[in-house]
């Protein structure tokens, strides 16, 4: 019985996955490994670690990142929370359970980044696109060029999910 209501549960959950908004945690930690950077609530990786559905592999792209969000929006950020080349130009990678090429090549993801350590306009993200890669199959696909480096909040809508993070991007 026991067995029985915990996969009902589970199967609901899933169920509603693409359906309904759901937040990730947005809880935020402070690094204190750099005079600027300590000043900044970076998100670093969570003590219980988000892992994608399949097909997504159950690990980032790369060993210095780690998942962040839910089934229905999340990304890969960098475990110090440290990105230098989100003020250079950078492709930032999204991916979301109700996202399918095949019917959407050009997602509704809506990216802004807001400064939180200075005067600075919020500032929206290149309109998205798709992309692919053996590694980690179909994402939706953002360009980002800050205009300053400094402390950004993040925050991602695609569908009826919506992620928020923070990240510390250095000066050159």
């Amino acid at each position: 019985m026991k067995f029985q209501l915990i996969l009902l549960s589970a199967v609901g959950l899933l169920a509603a996955g693409c359906n309904t908004a759901t937040a990730a945690s947005t809880t935020h930690e402070t690094a204190f490994t750099d005079g600027q950077l300590s000043t900044c609530p970076i998100t670093l990786p969570p003590k219980a670690a988000f892992i994608p559905p399949e097909p997504w592999p159950s690990v980032p792209p790369s060993e210095d990142q780690f998942w962040y969000g839910e089934p229905g929006l999340w990304t890969a950020l960098p475990k110090d929370g440290s990105w230098g080349q989100l003020a250079l130009g950078e492709k930032f990678w999204w991916w979301s359970e109700c996202f399918d090429v095949a019917e959407d090549e050009t997602p509704e993801l809506v990216v802004t980044a807001r400064r939180l350590d200075g005067d600075m306009p919020t500032y929206q993200v290149s309109d998205a696109t798709n992309g692919y890669h053996p590694s980690f199959h179909w994402a939706m696909l953002i360009g980002v060029e800050l205009p300053s480096p400094g402390c950004w909040e993040f925050t991602g809508q695609y569908s009826d999910h919506e992620l928020t993070f923070i990240l510390w991007v250095p000066g050159e």
